[in-house]
């Protein structure tokens, strides 16, 4: 019963208070500094920081029209709300690992 209870409230709290705006932000801009090499040697002038700014934006928006073709393809599983069923799910587990471990450590003499 209360090990159900933790999960419940720790998943509708997650669920509600993660911004999944946010979140795709901080992925797509890991997604960006992985996809986009940096320039190397020279890469400190005005002319490659200038390269580099148009393909991290040309990639930006390829990433976001692929968000927008998945949340068109597949409407009942937009991203947004992925995102909050793992925020919900991550959370819920965590609470009852620290529940499961705090009970033991109360249990053992």
């Amino acid at each position: 019963m209360d090990t159900s209870l933790i999960s419940i409230s720790t998943f509708m709290w997650a669920f509600n208070k993660v911004r999944p705006s946010e979140v795709v932000d901080k992925i797509v801009d890991f997604a960006l500094d992985i996809i986009v090499p940096g320039r190397g040697t020279g890469g400190k002038s005005w002319w490659t920081r200038g390269v580099k700014r148009l393909e991290v934006a040309e990639r930006e928006f390829e990433l976001r029209s692929d968000l927008q073709r998945w949340d068109r393809e597949f409407p009942f599983m937009h991203h947004e709300l992925l995102i909050r069923y793992s925020a919900g799910l991550l959370a819920s587990s965590a609470a009852l690992c620290l529940y499961d471990f705090l009970r033991d450590r109360r249990r053992k003499p």
